[in-house]
């Protein structure tokens, strides 16, 4: 009989990994050592662990000769995937014209390379090859531009004309505030969630709109807003810019916004050089260089997706609330959202026709 003698740091470590380690096998070793160290007999030790009284010898002699770790090695080395021969044709195939789905994946290996695979082994070749199922995403591309010219004329805004003011607002001589309105509609948001069937939420009535305004300073994150449920317009815009104003901020201040017809008006802008604001106009289809659009979806995600308003002046008032809660419940989250890392497009792969 195989006698084994177990420190008490052994037999502790034993105890726990024979149920929480996370290969099976390495659990059933465990067990087979621990259960001999109690005294139980090969036989039982086989007849419990589904396995040959054998095999309990072989886990045991392992163990008196190497101790624990011999028992956490995992040996079983499989099958090679059949598709590892091809594996550098199918990265080049997959990287200019990546599959929809697993399912089409593996009918382009069968085309290129003369060999049926499952689902299952496709997705796990997938993954190997550090493939993931993404969402696409959209590049709003001015009319009559190419990409090129149109990444070009954002990566010269943002290297000569929007990093020096940050700079110059995180060095206190100066402020930054991205400008945006967000208009939210009295609807249905949609949602993914984890459920174990799918849910349905009733809908709401009527096309109601609260519009907001809003100002986000770049450096304070202090957040300024007009509030209407009727028209942003330039009364709008001039009003923000009061606001802003009132504050009584030192060092120049610049506002970063979009083309919006109503804030190219002769009126906004006669008016913010009267209060001493610099308006900084983005390239057209740029909303990736305006901070505060993140503020807008981080609204949506917080108190408007996969939620029923039975009227207008309760999503009214859920809105109101997570913007009075920005300094409080949201900061350390909008610390960690609104930094200055903008989305650029060089180095991207993009899709052509």
């Amino acid at each position: 009989m195989q006698e084994i003698s177990l420190s008490s740091e052994e037999v502790s470590t034993l105890n726990h990994e024979r149920f929480y380690h996370p290969h099976p096998q390495v659990r059933r070793r465990m067990t087979v050592v621990w259960m001999r160290a109690q005294g139980r007999r090969q036989l039982d030790c086989a007849q419990i662990a589904g396995i040959s009284e054998r095999t309990v010898r072989r886990y045991i002699e392992g163990y008196k000769k190497n101790g624990l770790n011999w028992l956490r090695e995992i040996r079983c080395k499989g099958q090679p995937s059949r598709l590892a021969p091809h594996a550098t044709t199918l990265e080049a195939e997959f990287k200019q014209n990546p599959p929809v789905t697993v399912a089409a994946a593996a009918a382009r290996v069968k085309e290129l390379c003369g060999v049926e695979i499952r689902p299952t082994q496709m997705r796990a070749f997938l993954h190997s090859q550090d493939l993931k199922w993404r969402k696409i995403a959209a590049i709003p591309v001015p009319p009559k531009k190419t990409i090129e010219e149109h990444v070009a004329a954002q990566k010269e805004f943002l290297d000569t004309k929007l990093e020096p003011v940050l700079s110059a607002a995180q060095a206190g001589q100066g402020h930054v505030f991205f400008v945006d309105a967000a208009h939210f509609v009295l609807g249905m948001f949609l949602c993914c969630l984890w459920s174990q069937f799918r849910l349905f939420i009733r809908s709401s009535s009527g096309r109601q709109r609260f519009n907001v305004l809003g100002a986000w300073n770049a450096v304070t994150h202090q957040f300024i807003s007009v509030c209407n449920t009727t028209v942003v317009n330039q009364e709008t815009f001039c009003e923000l810019l009061s606001k802003i104003a009132a504050l009584a901020l030192t060092g120049p201040i610049t506002l970063v916004l979009d083309n919006a017809r109503y804030q190219h008006c002769a009126n906004c802008m006669a008016y913010a050089e009267k209060l001493g604001i610099t308006l900084l106009f983005l390239p057209p289809y740029s909303p990736n260089l305006n901070l505060i659009e993140r503020l807008w979806k981080f609204i949506k995600k917080e108190c408007l997706y996969g939620r029923h308003f039975p009227d207008f002046a309760n999503f009214k008032s859920r809105i109101d609330k997570c913007i009075n809660d920005f300094d409080s419940t949201h900061k350390s989250k909008l610390n960690s959202l609104m930094t200055h890392n903008f989305q650029t497009f060089e180095n991207r792969s993009i899709l052509t026709a």
